[in-house]
């Protein structure tokens, strides 16, 4: 009963902040603008404001916009849905994996995960990537008992899929081959052959991928946005550390605000289980090493992100087994050390809970268009200086992106309206205002302020 309890709280705690509709966040504006602007051909190209996003992913919003509508509800529909199955398949993964307790605080640690929960109500992968990463270890302990043919030939079917649909997915799929690849050696050659079919397959989609979409959309903006996510390899005796800490920083942002120590109690948990599911600790660590592995090669930014938020479940997992673990060694030694450990496993659960009462304080670009919308007039003039307002206003007339200059055509209108994002609320505009024109009124609202400029009347 506790552990369907828990599940329950993690589906509502979805649904909770997914109904809840938060303004929509700047990358994730971003890819909204490519999925209501582009074409089902132009996805396979470069994207709009130096994006990247899995082609498939931004064809199935696509879709999903052509049958539910433009709202946030339907853009965010997908990852919702793919963040509760994620759940309840994590669920059963970990009844299946630990004893009963250990199982239910890898699945209280997964359901309140703060970045799951942020991820499950935007229009991004990232709850994708999490669920393939899920389904990858929820199907390599279901098939155990099965012949090998029996789980690659599925995996054969789903891996182009999951490929286009998630970037990280390369490298679960990836570590299910190493996972998967003792077996081969010693099966039939029918067996062999399933495997060998499996990684062609896996080889065949992620080099068309690669070389496709991918390399289309690699651009300089987005690499200097990673930039600090590689190593210095012009400092190599910096490499070591920095690929240490870059994983502690993995942990940190999967399990906030202290993940570092469950990377700590993941390492002992993979030790403990390497004694009986060897596989399953490589089908769940080596996603995180082929990353690691990508990084050093400049192919694919390291650290504490959401690029590898796929990283989540196997920090849950693993983590709560050496949770058990040290609880139990330090249990003889001292009753009070060993509440303390299982005290220090909880702390993302109370992050959690401080942001449902307190939730994420993104921009409030979705109040600040709503008041323009309201109050505008016929004639009037609206500039945005961020990616959330092309949303937003994107069946307005007379607006247009700002980068802090007037235009001919701005002069003309009866009035004109302001939404500019700043890092802090501020009532003073920050440029002088065109000749002729005064500032009439400055709209706070939470990081955006909407100033109506108007004419000034001797």
């Amino acid at each position: 009963m506790s552990f369907r309890i828990v599940v329950f709280l993690g589906l509502a705690l979805r649904a909770f902040h997914y109904l809840r509709c938060p303004s929509v966040w700047h990358d994730e504006a971003a890819l909204i603008v490519n999925v209501l602007g582009l074409s089902f051909r132009d996805m396979l190209g470069p994207l709009l404001h130096a994006e990247a996003a899995p082609p498939l992913f931004l064809m199935i919003e696509r879709a999903v916009v052509l049958l539910f509508g433009e709202g946030e509800y339907a853009l965010r529909l997908v990852p919702f849905l793919a963040s509760c199955l994620a759940l309840v398949l994590f669920a059963d993964l970990a009844r299946r994996t630990l004893d009963l307790w250990t199982a239910v605080l890898a699945v209280g640690l997964f359901a309140a995960s703060d970045r799951l929960l942020w991820h499950a109500c935007e229009a991004k992968p990232y709850a994708i990537d999490v669920l393939i990463a899920v389904a990858a270890a929820w199907g390599f302990v279901r098939g155990e008992t099965w012949p090998l043919w029996k789980r690659c030939l599925p995996a054969a079917v789903l891996a182009p899929v999951a490929l286009w649909v998630s970037f990280p997915a390369c490298f679960i799929l990836g570590g299910l081959l190493l996972a998967l690849a003792p077996l081969a050696r010693t099966a039939s050659w029918g067996n062999r052959a399933a495997f060998s079919l499996l990684v062609v397959v896996i080889g065949a989609a992620f080099v068309a991928l690669a070389l496709g979409p991918a390399a289309a959309q690699r651009n300089p903006d987005m690499e200097a946005c990673w930039a600090g996510h590689f190593p210095n390899w012009s400092r190599p005796w910096t490499v070591p550390l920095w690929a240490v800490a870059g994983t502690f920083e993995v942990a940190r942002y999967c399990l906030l605000p202290f993940g570092q120590v469950m990377l700590v109690f993941a390492v002992v948990g993979a030790i403990s289980l390497t004694r009986t599911r060897a596989g399953l600790v490589v089908a769940l660590a080596a996603p995180l090493g082929l990353a690691l592995v990508a990084a050093l090669l400049h192919k694919y930014p390291y650290g504490g992100s959401r690029l590898e938020v796929f990283a989540a479940p196997a920090l849950c997992l693993l983590g709560a087994e050496g949770v058990r673990r040290s609880a139990l060694w330090a249990a003889p030694r001292s009753r009070v050390g060993a509440v303390i450990v299982v005290l220090i496993a909880l702390v993302p659960i109370g992050q959690t809970l401080y942001r449902t009462v307190k939730p994420w304080e993104r921009a409030a670009h979705n109040d600040a268009a709503a008041h323009v919308l309201r109050h505008r007039t016929e004639g009037d003039a609206i500039l945005v200086n961020h990616w959330e307002d092309e949303y937003y206003f994107r069946h307005a007339a007379n607006w247009r992106g700002w980068n802090g200059t007037f235009e001919p055509r701005d002069l003309t209108a009866k009035r004109i309206w302001i939404v500019l994002a700043m890092d802090h609320e501020s009532e003073r505009f920050p440029f002088p205002p065109p000749a002729g024109w005064h500032v009439a009124e400055a709209t706070l609202f939470r990081r955006v302020t909407v100033f109506r400029l108007e004419r000034i009347h001797d």
